[in-house]
């Protein structure tokens, strides 16, 4: 029985990570894999569950499979202080993730902060050198924008694969792949060049294509980390300290 212990989930659009002790473990949705693993857990095994979700569909499913075998189950949204120790007040609608990637990374540095998550949307958030949120932006990631491309054009294929190769394409493939990539790492130069930051912010990266992203982004800012787990990170924070994670 492991009362005391907590299990996190990040519930992204396409994929969940779960927290397991000191492993991390992502699953498709709807997958055998998943469903076996939810299988596994032990009622008691548990004392809690700390989740963000963006997949309303998915988190129910998890929820369903959980529900009586963990005592508390909680959306790490319940557990946001909007007035410390970051200022969200003058920010409606933010999503749970992209709050905690903020929360994951506040305190590391007196710089101003940007954490940037690469999924099925891309979203740059903004946190000041006073600990206040500024918002930030959503853009379509990349395989949204290459699906969008494919199926409302009658030519243009389906690129799935990605690389860091080039800027520029001498074929379709790559002149999706690659004006793809350059609109993405554009929107956040814009966003974070527009912003009201006194000093260059520290950039974190986060998502499943992050790296390729923060490899594009160290051409303009000199600290760009990647951090594949920066909600479940923020989640961490967030949790009683009576809590062993």
């Amino acid at each position: 029985m492991n009362s005391n212990m907590a299990l996190i989930a990040d519930i992204g659009n396409s994929r969940v990570k779960f927290k397991t002790h000191d492993s991390i473990i992502a699953y498709e949705y709807f997958t055998d894999d998943l469903t076996k693993f939810l299988n596994s857990i032990e009622k008691g095994s548990w004392g809690s569950f700390y989740y963000s979700s963006v997949n309303k569909d998915a988190e129910k499913f998890i929820i369903e499979n959980l529900k009586g075998k963990i005592d508390i189950i909680e959306n790490a949204h319940n557990l946001i202080d909007f007035k410390s120790p970051i200022d969200f007040t003058n920010i409606t609608g933010m999503g749970t993730d992209r709050m905690l990637s903020l929360l994951s990374v506040q305190r590391l540095t007196d710089s101003p902060l940007v954490t940037i998550d690469c999924g099925t949307a891309v979203t740059v958030n903004l946190l000041d050198e006073d600990n206040t949120c500024l918002g930030g932006v959503i853009l379509p990631g990349f395989f949204t924008q290459s699906k969008a491309l494919h199926n409302f054009t009658s030519n243009l294929p389906l690129v799935e694969e990605l690389n860091n190769r080039g800027y520029f394409g001498q074929n379709t493939d790559d002149a999706i792949r690659y004006g793809i990539l350059n609109a993405i790492v554009g929107g956040i130069k814009t966003t974070i060049d527009h912003s009201s930051f006194s000093s260059v912010p520290d950039v974190f990266v986060t998502g499943g294509y992050g790296q390729i992203i923060q490899k594009r982004l160290l051409n303009y800012y000199p600290s760009v980390i990647f951090d594949e787990n920066l909600v479940i990170k923020g989640i961490e924070k967030l949790i009683p300290k009576s809590v062993k994670i």
